[in-house]
């Protein structure tokens, strides 16, 4: 007994030619010759023509000659015509004892253009014979008939006891008998060959005939001449029809952008009416014209990875092969920025799409890489926009990654006044209806009948009214569906040529024209079986596909002809031919469709070959690719490797701030383990757990956050894995700190440190921080700042630089609140002299910024003003959204204060207009507040309610006391009824938190109110509490500080009371 080589299942019978479990053919190659598809199925049903050349009147001569000698000069034909055919690369048998050859043109080679070979094939063997009868008079009582048809026949094999190749079915049949039909020394085609070589071939119509064995009459032409050269070979696009309206409407919209002004447009409509031709068409158009610049990316892909779309365009723009090695990415990358003279910190952004940082990230430097991408790509597009107007085409947008929409809807708001067209084939509703520009939709109809008929004559030519009026209400004016009418139509003889006019021979339904996916079966099960063959893997590689993938696993001769062939046809689409030619399914349909007939264990194994080739042919760009290695680890169902490449592909987009894809991908690791625990180590799943720990963190599900460190701490416990369950624990108390469960959290984290040893310095330093935290919530500020400096010792201890300046700006931000600010002023210089370089332009702008509110605290607003100033250009310069939206917005503050509202409003303006890369729930509190500080600056009512409403809901979510005073002040100034209840409240939470200024704004609010009041002994009362504070906080200040403290309007005011 033997085992399936495929799938080691036991092979019971001895002459079983087929595997009963996966179907695979149990032949050796070496006994046939057969296709790549049959030597997988072991037979196949292929669209062929036949060719069968009838010798008649050797019999006769036999009874007149030497029988040995006419059977030599028999064998002699028989071989010549087998050379012919084999000659245009057909397949050739003798049939013996009937003297006659049968030629095969489309297994188990075949052509695009096979009915061609095979009528040529013919016209040489007829002009052969024409030769042979000149040479020999013994062969003028010879005569031959050929007959030709086309349609699909069994090819494969049919005996058990021999591996015998053969070919059964009517076309066959049919063939052989118009060759018995056909008059001596005549070519005889049917209408279904005729129909595929109309145009190439000059034919006699004989009218239709009865043909033994068939039911129904057979159309006959005999051929009378042959064109030397083929029309199939260079493809053929379908004429472009009822279009022309909505081409030139795109043409208007790209001239247009010449003025200066950003234009978006979608192309939108149901699968097959045009979308992707009309945006040929408009390329086909435009290219030529040297005045614009067009580039072009594509959205399909069967697992989507952050930024995809992008990654595709700038492969091409900066000719990135998927063999380069990370150096070579930065080489390429560095010398196109540097030879366009454009700033090389647009390089490092650039870097991001193709090399990612798998290690763990903090939130600050998951935004930074973020921000770095958006303004390489800002800078890349303008710099092209303002050398030609640039047209940028997506291709199947309803598919782009969320990271991609993203960064589009930035740029759209960033590049409103340059030179460029977003044209988008596929564009969702939702996307259109986030963007702050108009969109020019162009939503493609079906086509009138009377352009329906134009398509229809420009295929068939002259046609019969009822012919137009059938494929029209069959197609309902879908452009796809009515070619496929068509071939579908022609090839059934529902219609037929009769004397060069088409006829509808029989009224009848198309059923295939139901659904979508007859429609795309129809398409495909037109094509040669080698053609057919690279559709079929190319599926299983994915929606896109290298030509070197595909060479790897097809192994066909010629594939660059193939694949120009089937671009030419429209099966698939070319989207890069420099470097590594790449290729796009026009389709998605077409390729969901081919790969779901294929059998389940053959798709498994190809899957399976498909992953290796990623992990060995681009070993040096893995990271681009650990998305798809997953997916075709998880569908050949080898699910250790999936698992490993999900939580790559999960730690990838983390990182990229791709949340909603992380958590996916995170979630197929607990699916996997689910269902098949042995396949996902314990270690594994303690390293997804960390990482949905972090995004639970950046997205304040502290509850999640906490289950998640739970899990993976009882894991580290359970396996004696210290240096996890250290990192569990600090998520962990982290967690807990933000849940308000104090007790706890201080109790974890201080056995985290107690596990600790002296090398775990990084750690030690992260614990620190979030001790000082805790108790900064504890409002215990002495050992909030204790723990702040022990975290700072401990990262200077082993320079680690970075953990050193997070915790001085702890430091200044705490003593600011505390109303120490020069001590706060102290540690920001120091990071900024010791720490910080010239090339660190984020952290020097965080520590600009910093600066710049300490300095609006204590009332210098000319300093506090230009700090503000140099951080809005400087923000603006790298893309760091948060800190220009809140240098604007202090900007706009500080005019507010001074009365310039026409400043204040411009400012405010600006920052509304600014899309960011991320709006976290914090960073919108701050900015609501300050835009609450602004209204109430410029006493507009309505504006500062809502706004101090909006950030006292969402302080009040996060737990932060000082934003809640704040809102609380600000409404008890405009809420008449509740002007007390909401002021006490604020001095009841700013007394709560122990932050001197907060509790000195508190007490001058209720100041105020009881002076309205006119209750002057309690408003002494405050005023006296409130003052006192704020002379303490100016006696810590320097001597040029206490002045422009001094000038405070609040202090001059309590001093007058």
């Amino acid at each position: 007994m033997k085992n399936c080589p495929s799938c080691d299942f036991p092979i019971t019978q001895e002459d079983a030619i087929f595997c009963t479990n996966c179907g695979l053919s149990l032949i050796s190659e070496r006994q046939t010759s057969v296709s790549e598809r049959m030597k997988v199925w072991g037979g196949e049903i292929r669209m062929m023509t036949v060719v069968f050349v009838n010798f008649n009147g050797f019999e006769r001569l036999m009874l007149d000659h030497v029988e040995s000698e006419i059977l030599v000069h028999l064998r002699e034909c028989l071989i010549d015509v087998k050379e012919i055919i084999q000659g245009f690369d057909g397949t050739a048998n003798y049939i013996l004892p009937d003297d006659r050859v049968l030629g095969i043109f489309g297994a188990p080679k075949a052509h695009p253009d096979d009915t061609f070979r095979a009528v040529r094939s013919a016209w040489q063997i007829k002009e052969w014979w024409i030769r042979k009868k000149q040479e020999r008079s013994l062969y003028n009582e010879i005569s031959i008939r050929i007959g030709i048809n086309t349609g699909r026949a069994f090819f494969g094999t049919v005996l058990k006891d021999e591996a015998i190749v053969t070919v059964i079915g009517d076309t066959i049949n049919t063939a052989a008998r118009l060759a018995d039909m056909c008059p001596s020394n005549e070519i005889a085609i049917s209408d279904s060959s005729h129909a595929h070589i109309a145009d190439i071939v000059e034919v006699e119509h004989l009218g239709e005939r009865s043909v033994k064995g068939r039911k129904e009459k057979v159309d006959i032409y005999l051929l009378k001449s042959v064109k030397q050269e083929s029309r199939i070979m260079a493809g053929s696009k379908v004429p472009f029809f009822g279009r022309e309206s909505e081409l030139g409407r795109l043409l208007e919209i790209a001239e247009s952008i010449q003025r200066k002004q950003v234009r978006l447009c979608s192309i939108a409509g149901q699968m097959g009416i045009g979308k992707t031709r009309l945006k040929e068409e408009f390329q086909k158009r435009i290219l030529p014209d040297k005045r614009f610049n067009v580039i072009e990316t594509h959205c399909s892909v069967d697992v989507p990875a952050p930024y995809f779309a992008f990654n595709i365009l700038f492969r091409a723009y900066f000719k990135i092969n998927d063999t380069d090695t990370r150096e070579t990415i930065e080489r390429k990358i560095n010398e196109v920025i540097v030879r366009q003279g454009l700033p090389i910190v647009i390089a490092r952004g650039v870097s991001h799409l193709y090399i990612t940082d798998l290690k763990r990230l903090r939130q600050d430097e998951m935004i930074t890489i973020n921000e770095e991408i958006y303004i390489a790509v800002k800078n890349l597009i303008q710099f092209e926009s303002r050398g030609k107007p640039l047209i940028m085409i997506f291709e199947e947008f309803n598919r782009a990654d969320t990271m991609s929409q993203y960064l589009i809807t930035y740029l759209i708001s960033e590049l409103k006044n340059e030179a460029l067209m977003f044209l988008m084939v596929n564009a969702s509703k939702h996307f259109a209806a986030n963007i702050d520009i108009s969109v020019d939709e162009i939503n493609l109809t079906p086509l009138s009948q009377q352009e329906t008929v134009g398509l229809i004559r420009s295929l068939l030519g002259d046609i019969d009214d009822i012919v137009v009026d059938f494929v029209y209400k069959s197609a309902g004016g879908n452009p796809l569906f009515t070619i496929e009418a068509i071939r579908n139509t022609t090839r059934s003889q529902t219609l037929k040529k009769v004397k060069d006019r088409w006829i509808l021979v029989k009224d009848q339904r198309l059923p295939f024209l139901d659904d979508l996916y007859g429609v795309v079966m129809s398409t495909i099960d037109s094509l040669p079986g080698t053609y057919r063959l690279i559709i079929d893997y190319a599926s299983v590689i994915g929606y896109n596909f290298s030509e070197r993938m595909l060479e790897k696993i097809t192994e066909t001769d010629g594939l660059r002809d193939k694949l120009n062939y089937l671009v030419a046809e429209g099966y698939i689409v070319s989207a890069r031919t420099d470097g590594e030619p790449t290729y796009v399914f026009r389709h998605n349909l077409l390729k969901d469709a081919a790969y779901t007939i294929l059998p389940l264990r053959k798709r498994k194994e190809v899957h399976r070959k498909i992953a290796d080739l990623f992990e060995h042919l681009f070993a040096e760009q893995i990271s681009d690719y650990y998305e798809a290695i997953a997916h075709h680890y998880l569908s050949c169902e080898s699910f250790g490797k999936a698992a490993d490449y999900f939580k790559l592909a999960g730690d990838k987009a983390r990182n990229l701030y791709a949340f909603e894809q992380a958590l996916r991908f995170y979630n197929n690791i607990n699916i996997i383990r689910r269902d098949n625990r042995e396949d996902v180590s314990n270690k594994l799943m303690r390293d997804v757990l960390l990482g949905l720990a972090d995004i639970y963190d950046i997205n304040s599900d502290f509850q999640k956050m906490e289950k998640a460190a739970i899990e993976g701490l009882e894991s580290s416990i359970e396996d004696t894995d210290r240096d996890y369950e250290i990192q569990f624990m600090e998520r962990y108390g982290y967690a807990l700190t933000m849940l308000s469960n104090l007790k706890k959290a201080e109790e974890i984290l201080h056995a985290a440190v107690d596990k600790c040893n002296e090398d775990m310095v990084d750690m030690l330093s992260i614990l620190y921080v979030d001790l000082g935290a805790l108790y900064q919530k504890l409002y215990e500020y002495e050992k909030s700042i204790l723990h702040y400096n022990m975290s700072w010792n401990t990262a200077r201890s082993k320079e680690i630089v970075k953990n050193e300046i997070i915790c001085l700006y702890n430091l200044a931000r705490l003593h600011g609140q505390l109303g120490n600010f020069e001590k706060a002023f102290n540690y920001l210089d120091y990071a900024a002299e010791n720490l910080i370089t010239k090339e660190e332009i984020r952290w020097r702008l965080r520590n600009l910024y910093l600066t710049g509110e300490l300095k609006l605290q204590i009332w210098d607003l000319e300093k506090a003003q230009g700090l503000f100033s140099e951080c809005l250009q400087m923000a603006d310069d790298i893309g760091n959204f948060e800190i220009y939206q809140k240098s604007g917005l202090k900007l706009a503050y500080v005019f507010a204060l001074q009365n310039n509202i026409k400043m204040a409003d411009s400012y405010q303006e600006t920052v509304d207009r600014k899309i960011g890369f991320v709006m976290l729930d914090n960073l919108l509190t701050e900015i609501n507040i300050i835009k609450a500080t602004i209204a109430t600056s410029k006493r507009d009512v309505n504006r500062a309610i809502d706004f101090a409403t909006n950030a006292l809901k969402s302080a009040q979510k996060l737990r932060n006391k000082e934003i809640e005073v704040i809102s609380h002040i600000i409404l008890s100034e405009f809420i008449e009824d509740d002007k007390i209840f909401h002021a006490e409240l604020a001095l009841e939470l700013a007394e709560e938190s122990k932050m001197p200024p907060l509790i000195a704004q508190s007490l001058y609010r209720m100041t105020c109110i009881f002076v309205e009041q006119k209750d002057l002994e309690k408003a002494r009362y405050y005023g006296r509490k409130a003052l006192f504070i704020y002379d303490d906080i100016k006696q810590k200040l320097e001597n040029e500080n206490k002045k422009t403290f001094g000038l405070r309007p609040e202090y001059a005011q309590l001093l007058e009371i």
